[in-house]
């Protein structure tokens, strides 16, 4: 009996020494997949949108696996997002995985019980996003293999080289926070069209509908401040508004998340 319990303590302290000495801010870089394998179509509740935007926002440098630059793979972590069984609600898990298929993090689970499907993984996913933002990551520069015996350091997270011809938004920076500098842009969510009007103050979002006389209704306002950027809506509520570096929108809340994508 004491064998026993002597070889589960030994194996308790080798898993708990590994997942010490696993840094992911060892790594350059997180891939995001276009679609989880508990769901049945690409980006379906956003969550894959969700996770870059969570991941970013917790000190990586992340991608989605459609537009991963020429990185070195092995600098690279492998993300994906499963769905525990559970009686009562959803149960959602973060796991990362390393070039070689081999799990070097696990994240704690993140439970939700609301009854619509869109707010219960949106909310399970935040929830379960929590464990990995205490983990205070801070990915090191990524560097971009133009050949094999050159390769390049990029300073920011998701910067592309210039030779792979990517045509950028137009940003600028205030207190870290990336906004557009372009007067209008078009921006999709759920089929439906919006128009992002640059402002004195900051930005107005429009959704393009046939229910106004000048084919506008006004959804709400971005407030840019020093260091703060806010959005809020017609009837006042105030969220959390990013733009990413693909010049994308992300407005949250503790309830939800809704990510307004970059029309070409």
């Amino acid at each position: 009996m004491k064998l026993y319990l002597l070889l589960v303590f030994a194996l308790l302290l080798k898993i708990n020494v590994n997942s010490q000495n696993t840094n992911l801010s060892d790594y350059s870089y997180v891939v995001v997949p276009e679609q989880f394998e508990f769901l049945n179509e690409k980006d379906k509740f956003q969550l894959n949108s969700m996770s870059k935007f969570y991941f970013e926002k917790s000190g990586f440098n992340a991608y989605m696996s459609d537009s991963v630059p020429n990185f070195n793979r092995c600098e690279g972590l492998y993300a994906n997002v499963e769905e525990l069984k559970s009686l009562f609600g959803t149960k959602l898990q973060v796991v990362l995985k390393d070039c070689n298929n081999e799990e070097i993090y696990r994240g704690q689970e993140g439970k939700s019980k609301y009854k619509e499907y869109d707010k219960t993984y949106q909310d399970a996913l935040r929830k379960a996003f929590n464990s990995i933002e205490m983990l205070n990551v801070d990915q090191k520069d990524v560097r971009i293999v133009t050949n094999h015996n050159n390769p390049v350091v990029s300073k920011e997270a998701n910067k592309r080289p210039a030779m792979e011809a990517v045509v950028k938004p137009n940003v600028s920076r205030v207190s870290g926070n990336l906004l557009p500098d372009s007067k209008f842009s078009n921006y999709t969510n759920a089929g439906k069209i919006y128009l992002l009007r640059k402002t004195a103050d900051g930005y107005s979002l429009y959704e393009e509908t046939t229910a106004t006389g000048d084919g506008l209704l006004l959804k709400g306002k971005i407030v840019v401040m020093d260091k703060v950027v806010r959005y809020m809506d017609a009837s006042g509520k105030v969220s959390d508004a990013a733009f990413d570096a693909s010049g994308n929108l992300t407005i949250q809340n503790d309830a939800s998340v809704t990510i307004f994508l970059l029309a070409d």
